[in-house]
């Protein structure tokens, strides 16, 4: 099959797998080393409109909330907020606000409302058509087989979310299609699909080379040199040069706790006064947009989400 002219959505998911392939989605938080504070708006306190809405609150609605957050993730209820307390939650944030998108993603995807999402409706949604393509046969256009290739490995992740091989995807195989990360049984075919496309002499595992890519033509040097910093003592755990499916796994699917992290230690960094390495209430209303706006806490969705600031988790 080939396509005629190029598409919107062909460009779209061009776009998208560019931005988002593997290894290369802390790029958008740290590009070159560098912090991003509106990323950290985006990631915690989720997109602007939310904390246009969190800004709205009147001030006395606002400390009632934030300190009924405080008081959930103080887990101990010592009265005090350690890195452990605020990295569990702020995965916690991004793990339901993840699974909330997939929810949401479901029921529009779900076109015939049978409680099942079908790679036909799939389609629909993403192309507002079914394409299928052949498996055994290139296209010439360089960027129609771009497109092909991406859309026959989503095709493959679709089949291998769908445990019972039934017609379609339940929510939670749907979850497992689009946040592989989450689910264990998608975690072997995550990394067969790395070295399938990055392990390029067939040996089992990505050198530097191979991870770095196309990239490593970059004329930019200092994109490079963090690059590699990663690859070294990030990934390679063994410092054999090299890495095995298992070191493969924090780069194609990162895990957000080692990001949560590091924003929770520069959260206490930012905001401890008294230098004891933990938060207290006071320190925090000393100054609450810091908290709510800083590196490390963009909850301002939560302020507006009773998920959150309701007694009840």
């Amino acid at each position: 099959m080939r396509l005629g002219p190029r598409t919107a959505a062909l460009g779209l998911l061009l776009l998208c797998a560019a931005a988002a392939g593997a290894g290369k989605a802390e790029e958008l938080h740290y590009p070159l080393g560098e912090r991003r504070s509106d990323y950290d708006r985006e990631a915690l306190l989720g997109v602007q409109e939310d904390v246009d809405e969190y800004v709205k609150l009147g001030h006395e609605e606002q400390q009632k909330r934030l300190q009924a957050i405080i008081k959930k993730i103080d887990l101990d209820s010592d009265g005090f907020l350690t890195e452990s307390e605020l990295s569990s939650w702020i995965q916690m944030s991004f793990k339901h606000y993840a699974m909330q998108e997939a929810k949401q993603q479901f029921v529009e995807y779900d076109k015939n409302s049978d409680d099942t999402v079908t790679w036909d409706e799939y389609n629909i949604q993403m192309y507002d058509r079914v394409i299928d393509f052949d498996e055994n046969t290139a296209l010439d256009d360089a960027e129609e087989e771009s497109f092909r290739k991406l859309h026959l490995k989503d095709k493959k992740r679709f089949e291998k979310a769908n445990q019972d091989s039934g017609p379609g995807l339940s929510l939670e195989e749907f979850i497992a299609f689009e946040h592989p990360e989450e689910v264990d049984y998608m975690t072997e075919f995550v990394i067969q699909e790395a070295l399938e496309e990055h392990d390029k002499n067939g040996d089992g595992f990505v050198s530097l080379e191979e991870f770095l890519g196309d990239y490593r033509w970059d004329p930019n040097p200092e994109w490079i040199l963090v690059e590699k910093d990663r690859f070294v003592n990030d990934y390679d755990k063994d410092n054999d040069g090299r890495l095995d499916p298992q070191e493969l796994l924090p780069w194609v699917v990162p895990n957000n706790q080692g990001i949560a992290q590091e924003e929770a230690l520069h959260l206490i960094d930012e905001m401890d006064l008294n230098g004891d390495k933990k938060l207290s209430e006071e320190e925090i209303l000393e100054n609450p947009d810091l908290f709510l706006t800083s590196e490390a806490t963009d909850y301002g969705r939560q302020l507006h989400d009773d998920y959150f600031y309701h007694d009840e988790l």
